[in-house]
């Protein structure tokens, strides 16, 4: 009986290393990490999502009968004072356009935003193989989601997906400026990470780019999201 035992076991361990050579398991694709090193030290890295095509849509939603510059993907709360908060999902590529996680993108006026011309919003970066990247900052002018009526209902609207935000730019800084009287820097800061990402601080700049507006009024463009961090104390 001990023996036949020992035979079964040998012959199935056999079998699982000629199946694990001859039908290798998967293995998951992992893009190398473009990171730049600037010459005063840390490290720069930029992520890149592009309009409309980069954002996800939520569950049940049919993409078919929503107008071509509909925030498909977004949610977006109003209260009776017109105090807003929206959310984004999107997928997140490196600056070579590969696709290498998802970012979610939260923004809102009111409650401790005093000018009302800007919003606040978070970044949340998803990168399976490296952790996660959470970035906070106020914006230079509104940037949540705003519901309108149209011929087919009500519909979610960016502001960097219709073709009058445009008129007079081609491309817009987010991130707003930190007051003259302390620094000329950003005031996007990446307040933590997970995994690789773990004990890095710095701070970011968001911004928006127009690559194309269509005929119809719609327009494609990229969000360009550029981190500076380094190991923090």
């Amino acid at each position: 009986m001990k023996r036949l035992f020992s035979i079964s076991f040998l012959a199935g361990l056999l079998v699982v290393v000629l199946a694990t050579t001859f039908w290798p398991l998967p293995t998951h694709l992992r893009y190398r990490s473009l990171i730049t090193v600037p010459p005063d030290g840390g490290r720069q890295e930029e992520f890149v999502i592009r309009w409309p095509e980069d954002r996800i849509r939520l569950p049940g939603e049919d993409r078919a009968a929503l107008p071509a510059t509909a925030a498909v993907g977004a949610a977006v709360l109003e209260d009776s004072a017109g105090q807003r908060a929206s959310a984004e999902l999107f997928r997140l590529r490196d600056a070579d356009d590969n696709v290498i996680g998802v970012a979610t993108r939260l923004a809102g006026t009111g409650g401790a935003i005093a000018d009302p011309g800007r919003s606040a919003s978070n970044w949340l970066l998803v990168i399976p193989s490296r952790g996660a990247l959470f970035l906070a900052q106020t914006d230079v002018q509104d940037t949540t989601l705003t519901e309108v009526p149209t011929a087919d209902g009500p519909a979610v609207f960016a502001p960097e997906q219709t073709a009058a935000f445009w008129a007079e730019r081609q491309r817009l800084l987010v991130t707003a400026n930190a007051p003259a009287t302390t620094s000329s820097v950003t005031t996007g800061r990446v307040l933590r990470g997970t995994s690789e990402f773990e004990g890095l601080r710095g701070s970011f700049s968001e911004t928006w780019a127009l690559d194309e507006v269509s005929a119809g009024g719609s327009t494609q463009g990229r969000i360009l999201l550029s981190t500076f961090t380094a190991a923090g104390s």
